[in-house]
């Protein structure tokens, strides 16, 4: 006799849950490409700078030879900022907590000096 087939449906918990693991990623993804071209338009500063003095060098060539794989992280830098900003608007926003701070005055309640 065949079994019914598995079938999972997401609580609304989960559903807000998954959504912010994924921007965590996003985040997190964002931090390490916005590196890298910082890393290669730093590079390319620096090869400006020094074809002043050497001229087109190898290295100073090799150093300008990174420039287009700057734009192509920059479109992706773009591109995950628009999805972080498109979860930020669909993750539903927690309400504060406001709870008293011990000893920020007023009378300790439960709490004993000895």
């Amino acid at each position: 006799m065949p079994q019914p087939p598995i079938t999972v449906a997401l609580t609304d918990w989960q559903k807000i849950e998954a959504l912010k693991r994924s921007r965590e990623r996003y985040a997190e993804e964002l931090v390490k490409v916005e590196s890298e071209v910082t890393d290669i338009l730093t590079a390319c500063a620096e090869a400006d700078f020094l074809a002043q003095y050497l001229g087109d060098q190898p290295e100073v060539k090799e150093l300008r030879a990174k420039k287009p794989d700057a734009e192509v992280k920059e479109k992706r830098r773009q591109y995950l900022i628009a999805l972080i900003e498109r979860l930020d608007a669909v993750i539903p926003k927690q309400a504060d907590i406001k709870a008293p701070v011990p000893g920020a005055g007023g009378k300790a309640t439960g709490l004993k000096r000895f």
